[in-house]
């Protein structure tokens, strides 16, 4: 990294690049746009500022031990770790849960948006988990359910629209990173494993594979309401 660049930004711009990085190492996707509480989308200006400063965030990073990555189409960056270390360990349930966003993206991918990604709500998503996976009991616990889903909206998978992820009416938007995240290789053998064996997807190889080599920060952030 040329320190003369990073020295040269104003001090907004040394906030954002400090802010960008963050979100990065911590969220693993940073996304073009990003959904409004009143349901309206915005261009995320720290996208824009990533794509004008580039190569200096990838420099930086590559200093720590991570990959830059940019799927400029589907519109996000990413990051990998090519020290093959920060792994988020997924239990049964939160797999399960993305390989069904992911299953549910593509039937619906012809629908999709203008921003890429594809709305659905939590009993569209609950009666795939239940029906085909045997995952989740009829009535399975929310709270726990709702801890799962969060925990997959905390790496920009998902991105809440209206209600609570405990309420079966809740909407929210699947996001294109999630093709990142399951690849369209890896899922139709993680599929099988789990309709054979649900504890196959305990296995950190397993989880290795459905996270396609995306390597995720583990210090997450508490639960907001």
């Amino acid at each position: 990294m040329s320190l003369s660049e990073y020295e040269n930004f104003s001090v907004k711009e040394k906030e954002t690049f400090t802010s960008v990085c963050n979100q990065l190492l911590g969220r693993t996707f940073l996304i073009r746009t990003v959904r409004q509480p009143d349901g309206s989308v915005k261009n995320n200006p720290e996208y824009s500022f990533l794509t004008r400063n580039t190569d200096i965030v990838r420099s930086y990073l590559s200093i720590l031990g991570w990959e830059l990555h940019q799927d400029e189409y589907n519109g996000f960056f990413y990051v990998l770790n090519n020290l093959d270390a920060n792994r988020l360990t997924l239990s049964v349930r939160e797999t399960a849960i993305l390989l069904t966003l992911r299953l549910i993206y593509d039937e619906n991918s012809e629908k999709a948006g203008l921003f890429q990604d594809v709305i659905c709500d939590v009993q569209e998503l609950l009666e795939k988990l239940i029906t085909d996976f045997g995952i989740f009991r009829p009535k399975p616990n929310m709270d726990e359910f709702k801890r799962n889903m969060k925990r997959v909206e905390e790496h920009v998978i998902i991105q809440r629209i209206s209600g609570k992820y405990s309420d079966s009416d809740c909407r929210f938007a699947i996001l294109p990173t999630i093709l990142t995240v399951v690849s369209a290789e890896r899922l139709n053998a993680l599929v099988a494993n789990l309709r054979r064996n649900e504890d196959t997807a305990e296995n950190a190889d397993d989880i290795d594979d459905l996270l396609g080599q995306i390597s995720m920060d583990d210090d997450l952030e508490g639960e907001t309401e």
